[in-house]
């Protein structure tokens, strides 16, 4: 039964996610009307702390890299380049260019420019089992505080590594940062699932609070609220940008757990078979999308 509700928490809030982004792509890649520069201050960052939520962290050794790398292959990068090649018009100079996996190098070729995402997610992926590799060499206490140092490390790294006007093959600075929320996913699970049981009470001031603090640092900015590009290495304000994704994030996953309590324990029970079916569906929606 916990294990259900875990994986209700967690697939309702990958559909409200999704749901947001696709929000986010309706008026293009670069118009910025407040509601996207709100929206964009912290879906993608929430995006990737979520996949953390959903990975069980464990040692990767010797040949198991081998079935890490083709079952990652298979799910990210083959759909990527499928894609990337039926829209984008075919010449070798635009496969280099798919193959190099920035969001500016798809760009150029005039294809689906969102598939940035699955590259990105691939290499991020590689870095976060780096990292919990490195916290398994030490005792089993200690794992959550060596990946939170190393997720202090990567995003730094991220942030202060150069983006060049072509991007880095597959998002490299990018996916330092991406890696640093999938880690911190991977680092809070435990506590999210603790915090789910609280009273519905506790839930509902929790979202309140994140709510109101995610507005006042976005909305209430006004003009001063950048439009945050993660796809480009554009983050504006860095700090207001950690803190609109923590909060943000926040909101969302609260709301999922409201969602999921009432639909159990209220007076007029309610099936979200619905919303956890997109949730558990969301590469493929994005894919679509």
């Amino acid at each position: 039964m916990a294990n259900k509700k875990r994986i209700e928490l967690i697939d309702i809030a990958k559909a409200i996610t999704i749901f947001l982004v696709i929000a986010g792509h309706t008026t293009g890649n670069l118009d910025t009307p407040m509601y996207r520069r709100v929206l964009y201050s912290f879906h993608m960052p929430l995006f990737f702390f979520l996949a953390g939520l959903s990975i069980k962290a464990k040692e990767v050794k010797g040949k198991q890299w081998l079935t890490f790398l083709k079952k990652n292959i298979l799910a990210l990068l083959v759909p990527y380049l499928i894609w990337a090649l039926i829209y984008g018009p075919f010449s070798f100079d635009n496969i280099f260019k798919i193959l190099y996996g920035s969001w500016e190098r798809l760009s150029e070729v005039g294809t689906l420019t969102s598939l940035w995402y699955l590259s990105c997610f691939f290499l991020a992926k590689v870095l976060t089992q780096i990292a919990v590799n490195i916290s398994f060499r030490f005792s089993k206490d200690k794992h959550n505080y060596i990946m939170f140092i190393i997720t202090i490390l990567f995003m730094i790294i991220g942030f202060v590594m150069p983006h060049p006007n072509k991007g880095l093959p597959f998002g490299l600075d990018i996916a330092f940062v991406a890696s640093g929320f999938i880690l911190l996913g991977i680092i809070f699970h435990r506590y999210i699932l603790i915090f789910a049981q609280q009273k519905t009470s506790i839930l509902l001031i929790s979202f309140v609070l994140s709510l109101a603090i995610f507005m006042c640092t976005s909305v209430m900015r006004g003009d001063n609220l950048d439009l945050s590009l993660m796809c480009a290495g554009r983050y504006g304000n860095i700090f207001y940008f950690l803190v609109n994704s923590i909060f943000g994030s926040l909101t969302v996953i609260t709301l999922s757990t409201i969602i999921c309590r009432i639909s159990r324990e209220s007076s007029m029970p309610f099936s979200v078979d619905i919303i956890t079916y997109i949730g558990e569906h969301t590469m493929g929606i994005f894919i679509l999308h």
